[in-house]
């Protein structure tokens, strides 16, 4: 979508607001008598008529004169600049400060961002209309003192809904998506939080200047704002009330400005909001035809000859979690070498600690998780022993994610383009038309028709397989090591599901691309992986090569997997197999077999003892119950 066409679109949207072309016009108007006001009333409504005094309505003075006599119609326009004015100058001080602030909560570490937390809702327990009274006496009375005062007052206001809302952004896969590919906080929180909040922060900014107005009224009213020969709509109800009886108008014309204007900023806030949410105001456009170009080049120079195949290495690698009574591991002693071209599954129930394990690898682990590993090696570089700014470099380009749920791991608020394009750029020196081309190149690698049209578009505008197409391209932009692909079918219908496997296949044999793809279905690791790793209570129960682990398992939890796995060939009329139980809760990990209460085959010391992982024939098992081949069970003493 060009940029012309994407105004077309969000003008669209806001007319289609409620009210949004009225709350328009009426701040127009505003704006109008606030810059005429000035010029054409202000020497009449300065001008002191003694002899008048408070009068009604009438055709020389339409709203009536004060007690002065100086006309209220010219008042009232005079006073619309200053009071918007003054309005507008609290808004921006409390949400530049507020955003500043509640930013820097939003992007400081856990435990700044809850001391950060509490010190915002301990200003918020103050109301703000008494905490500008207070400024006030400290900064002076005049306008300038009581627009800052407002201002500073809801500071705490502005910042507790930034920080609220980028927890709730943050948490998204495409911001982690983001922090994988290097970026730093700060722009990650510019670049990917800030806008898909956007719409929420523009419709409480919209209220907080509407506050402000009558904020700032208020203290006018009170006699510590605006000070004459200066006026405002707070102190012209001042002076109103002074003449109620005599000309109503007088208090009912500032008093009917204030509330007008208030609703007006509400709607236009509304309307604004939807016009810079894409997911309001985005249009399909009529697919086009596919166009293909050569592959871009290498965007980093290749590897020398002769160097080792080995691209994944992790030994020992376990997360923790603390708790109560010290911490919990979730991932246990999780050891793994995968080779260039090779394609490794992980399989398992879910919680079992399989896509917290791929989370681990690639540096994206949630607070309060910890990792600890004796090794992680990812081609040439031992990853652990870099320095964080080089090893978050090494991990967003030579080590691709694609997450489970295509449609939450795409920035709604950014156009395709240049999410494909932001890793890529961050880390080399590649071009922007360079970047584009190389992005409309993997598009069509990936079979995304019109490849050129979808990098405009909005990621709102794709359907689930297309936008994890476009994700796998992401992945693709800077040509990684290691593609690790959390479940990536699991959102798709079945047909879809088929192209993606397919698209990873290719990908494996075409680019020699290792992947680690994450499954709880033993026939889809079958059909597509060399070596599988069976997974449960967030140990390694079994791994080997695929067709021995999955035509003759040895495991008990790996028998059972597959007995509930059903494929074409099975009986329709034969009952689906299930697992009886639950996996454990890894918070509190049982001493022994985390499999024991659910085994067949458990014995009495499967519930003391954890059975270590050792080699039986041409793969590794970790059961008490299984021989390993030298005419005893592994772990049995001597």
């Amino acid at each position: 979508m060009t940029g012309t066409g994407a105004l077309r679109t969000r003008w669209r949207a806001f007319r289609r607001a409620p009210a949004g072309v009225f709350a328009l016009a009426v701040l127009a108007l505003l704006a109008v008598l606030a810059v005429v006001a000035p010029m054409v009333w202000g020497v009449q409504a300065h001008a002191v008529r003694p002899d008048l005094g408070p009068t009604g309505p009438s055709s020389a003075h339409w709203l009536g004169t004060d007690r002065l006599g100086r006309d209220v119609l010219a008042r009232v326009a005079f006073a619309t600049r200053t009071s918007m004015e003054l309005a507008l100058l609290a808004t921006a001080i409390a949400a530049g400060a507020g955003l500043v602030l509640g930013g820097l909560v939003a992007v400081l570490g856990p435990r700044a961002q809850v001391a950060g937390r509490r010190v915002i809702d301990g200003l918020l327990s103050f109301p703000p209309i008494l905490t500008a009274i207070f400024l006030t006496a400290i900064l002076g009375t005049g306008a300038v003192g009581a627009a800052v005062a407002v201002g500073a007052a809801s500071v705490p206001y502005v910042a507790r809904i930034v920080s609220t809302l980028a927890t709730s952004v943050t948490g998204r896969d495409y911001v982690a998506a983001a922090r994988g590919a290097g970026l730093g906080r700060a722009r990650v929180f510019g670049r990917h939080v800030l806008p898909n909040m956007a719409d929420t922060l523009v419709v409480s900014l919209s209220v907080l200047a509407a506050q402000s107005l009558v904020f700032v009224s208020s203290l006018s009213f009170l006699g510590v704002g605006v000070q004459p020969p200066q006026v405002d709509w707070g102190s012209m109800l001042t002076e109103g009330v002074q003449v109620l009886y005599v000309d109503p108008l007088a208090a009912i014309a500032p008093a009917t400005l204030i509330a007008v204007t208030g609703l007006a900023l509400g709607l236009f806030g509304e309307a604004l909001a939807r016009a810079l949410n894409p997911v309001v105001w985005t249009v399909d456009a009529t697919p086009g035809r596919i166009q293909r170009t050569s592959r871009h080049a290498e965007t980093r120079p290749p590897r020398p000859p002769g160097e080792d195949d080995g691209v994944l290495s992790v030994r020992n690698l376990t997360v923790e979690v603390p708790t109560p009574a010290g911490t919990a591991e979730l991932v246990s002693g999780f050891t793994l070498a995968v080779g260039r071209g090779e394609t490794v599954g992980i399989v398992g129930e879910s919680g079992c600690g399989k896509s917290m394990t791929v989370l681990a690898l690639a540096g994206l682990l949630p607070y309060p998780a910890r990792l600890r590993t004796a090794g992680l090696r990812l081609g040439g570089d031992d990853v652990a022993a870099l320095p964080r700014r080089a090893a978050r470099s090494v991990l967003g380009t030579r080590l691709a994610l694609v997450f489970q749920d295509p449609m939450s791991s795409l920035n709604p608020a950014i156009p395709v383009g240049r999410q494909l394009t932001e890793g890529v750029r961050t880390h080399t020196r590649m071009g922007r038309g360079a970047a584009r081309e190389r992005a409309r190149t993997l598009l069509a690698d990936v079979h995304v028709t019109d490849a050129a049209r979808r990098l405009r578009q909005y990621p709102v505008e794709l359907s689930g397989g297309t936008s994890q197409r476009v994700v796998l391209a992401m992945g693709l932009m800077t040509e990684p090591d290691v593609v690790l692909a959390d479940e990536p079918t699991t959102a798709l219908d079945v047909t879809v599901q088929s192209q993606v496997l397919r698209l990873l296949r290719r990908l494996n044999t075409e680019h020699r691309t290792a992947v680690v793809l994450v499954s709880h279905d033993l026939h889809v690791i079958r059909g597509l992986c060399h070596r599988v790793v069976v997974m449960y209570g967030g140990r390694v129960v079994e791994q080997g090569p695929t067709a021995q682990v999955a035509g003759r398992p040895l495991h008990p939890y790996t028998k059972a997997l597959l007995a509930c796995s059903v494929d074409m060939e099975a009986d329709v009329d034969a009952p689906i197999a299930a697992i009886p139980g639950q996996p454990p809760d890894l918070r509190e990990r049982p001493a022994g077999c985390p499999f024991a209460p659910r085994c067949p085959a458990a014995m009495p010391r499967c519930a003391d003892e954890a059975p270590p992982l050792v080699d039986v024939g041409d793969r590794r098992v970790a059961c008490w119950a299984v021989d390993s081949g030298d005419g005893h069970s592994p772990g049995r003493g001597e």
